[in-house]
């Protein structure tokens, strides 16, 4: 080949060289450019992607996204590739090893660990990770969940704890106890359902920020007299169940006197005590019940008959309750019958002059004849109404008959007599019970004279300042009162003098053994002194036989009235009697009484 030849190829040589030396400087100026591209909008990512060696784990590659979560720069982690791994948690150490040993190549997956920030404080990480074989990599893109993963547990912990008390909640209670149930069938234990006495009037009174601390210290003093073995719960309230392993009786006693204990000193908040006690209502697996539900409800059967018994006291839960619970709601649903289509009717008993032995007036008592059911007995249905507060529905039942029934006697009588209506303890304590009656019988154009309201001294006693305002002012609105079943409650001697009561009505307890041995012949004496000289009048009730009736009239009673005079009867009845002058109580003075 001529040297002109060679020269040529040589020149085309060093010419395509010179080109792919300037194509190169090109290439590699584009590549770190894209390469500074890249890392940019890595940068700008807030997860970590990052790539460690397959067989070292040593660090290849990580973002910057990394200074933020571990609070080291990328740097300090390319010059110590094994820095991640001394940050990882101890105790989360051993779940990461397994992980990467695990990961089947080609294959990706997640993982949940904790670390170490340079401050000290922990971190939860996600990474999802890839193996890639052909590069012999793990590579990785990680997230900081710690914040979604707080909120999570925080959502675990309100789903089965209390967050006022701290205390698990009913729902936690309620899988524990299905926990024992399924995994520890054989195993008995006791529940305790705790019930704050009278929490609601300070709820009422001071406001529910005391409440709430109140029950905060109750949680705290539970806690000082429980062991791990027991679950604290709070039910909801002032409800508070305590789960037992243990079903001992004596060990039960012994740790229910402990949690009387807790109550002994005061709750002082704001430099306020206040004084409370706890009732409490015990029920045993198995003998009690076999299922989560029956325990907590025969445990709470058994607190609402401690409260019933007294307040203040534990008591073990036993069959015989269920079934005073099944009467109660039978009872309540005739009640309720009632109500809603009218069958409760006023029957009418005469009140008469001990000495003229003329009518005074009458005594509305209220009887429920239930067309299915039959008669339903007074004592059977008015204790249930006044425990579930349909007696404030009956009580307005009562004054509207009783109005309707002087209507009716006066549309005949230029004079109707007096009737006397029964109110309870609940209708006496409502605030606007006194000015209501009396607006109510003022629409009825009824004079107040013609009504006489009569309560037990418990009703009374129960709170006797709120009776007092009542009752005073029903007396300056011309509302007579009487204090019925004198004797059977409260020493009320000191409140006679300071009450408006205008008659003594002496119970039947003490009529039912005049006149006999070992009688209560003197206390019918003392009371109707006492109520001489106090310028009230006395009425006996339940007088029964001409040996009680003698006895009274002797003793100067003013007022009779019982089966042997005239048994409750029909307003109708009444009404036919009186007009006609066919006398309708038994004594032979009656057939002259007077209208």
């Amino acid at each position: 080949m001529e040297n002109s030849e060679v020269n040529r190829l040589t020149q085309l040589l060093n010419d395509a060289k010179e080109v792919i030396k300037h194509q190169n400087i090109e290439l590699t100026g584009l590549l770190e450019t894209k390469s500074q591209e890249l890392e940019e909008i890595l940068g700008n990512i807030d997860q970590i992607i990052w790539y460690i060696d397959a067989k070292t784990l040593s660090i290849q590659y990580v973002n910057s996204a990394i200074d933020a979560i571990f609070g080291f720069t990328k740097e300090d982690f390319l010059a110590d590739p094994t820095l991640w791994q001394q940050r990882i948690h101890p105790d989360d150490r051993l779940l990461v090893k397994s992980f990467f040993e695990t990961l089947i190549p080609g294959a990706s997956q997640e993982i949940r660990f904790r670390i170490h920030r340079v401050n000290g404080e922990i971190c939860w990480l996600n990474s999802r990770i890839y193996h890639n074989v052909k590069l012999d990599l793990f590579v990785g893109i990680t997230s900081d969940i710690t914040e979604s993963k707080l909120q999570s547990e925080e959502i675990a912990f309100l789903a089965y704890y209390d967050p006022l008390t701290m205390l698990a909640n009913r729902s936690k209670l309620k899988l524990q106890l299905h926990s024992r149930l399924d995994h520890s069938p054989l195993v008995s234990f006791a529940l305790i359902y705790l019930d704050l006495d009278n929490f609601k009037n300070i709820n009422d009174t001071m406001g529910h920020d005391i409440g709430d601390q109140i029950l905060i210290e109750v949680a705290r003093r539970l806690r000082e007299v429980s062991d791990q073995q027991h679950l604290l719960s709070r039910f909801g309230g002032d409800e508070f169940i305590i789960l037992l392993n243990d079903s001992d009786p004596i060990r039960i006693s012994a740790f229910c006197a402990q949690l009387n204990q807790i109550f002994k000193a005061p709750f002082t908040i704001n430099e306020v005590p206040f004084f409370l006690s706890s009732s409490f209502g015990i029920s045993v697996y198995p003998e009690d019940a076999r299922n989560c539900e029956d325990l907590i409800k025969h445990a709470d059967t058994a607190m609402h008959e401690a409260k019933k018994n007294g307040k203040n006291q534990f008591v073990y839960y036993h069959s015989s309750m269920q079934r005073a619970i099944h009467n109660f709601l039978h009872v309540e649903s005739l009640i309720r019958d009632g109500l809603k289509h009218d069958f409760f009717e006023l029957y009418f008993q005469p009140l008469v002059n001990a000495q003229s032995m003329t009518l005074q007036g009458f005594e509305a008592l209220m009887r429920l004849p239930h067309p299915t059911h039959g008669f339903i007995s007074p004592d059977t249905f008015i204790s249930v109404a006044e425990k579930n507060g349909d007696i404030i529905h009956i009580g307005q039942i009562v004054i509207k008959q009783a109005c309707d029934f002087i209507d009716m006697l006066r549309s005949h009588f230029c004079e109707p007599f007096y009737i006397a209506i029964n109110v309870s303890a609940k209708q006496l304590h409502q605030i606007n019970f006194a000015h209501e009656l009396l607006d109510y019988i003022k629409t009825r154009k009824i004079d107040p004279c013609y009504l006489k309201i009569e309560l037990t001294e418990s009703a009374v006693m129960d709170n006797i300042e709120i009776a007092s305002r009542q009752l005073h002012i029903l007396k300056e609105g011309g509302v007579e009162i009487s204090l019925d079943d004198f004797g059977t409650g409260y020493s009320s001697f000191a409140y006679l003098a300071q009450l408006p009561i205008s008659t003594l009505k002496i119970d039947k307890s003490f009529i039912d053994t005049v006149g006999e041995i070992d009688s209560h012949s003197h206390i019918v004496k003392a009371i109707s002194n006492l109520a001489h000289v106090l310028e009230m009048s006395v009425t006996a009730e339940g007088v029964e036989t001409e040996k009680q009736f003698n006895f009274l009239v002797e003793n100067h009673i003013d007022t009779l009235q019982g089966y042997f005079l005239s048994k409750p009867i029909k307003k109708e009845e009444i009404l036919h009697n009186i007009t006609t002058l066919t006398p309708f109580f038994l004594p032979e003075k009656a057939l002259a009484y007077t209208i």
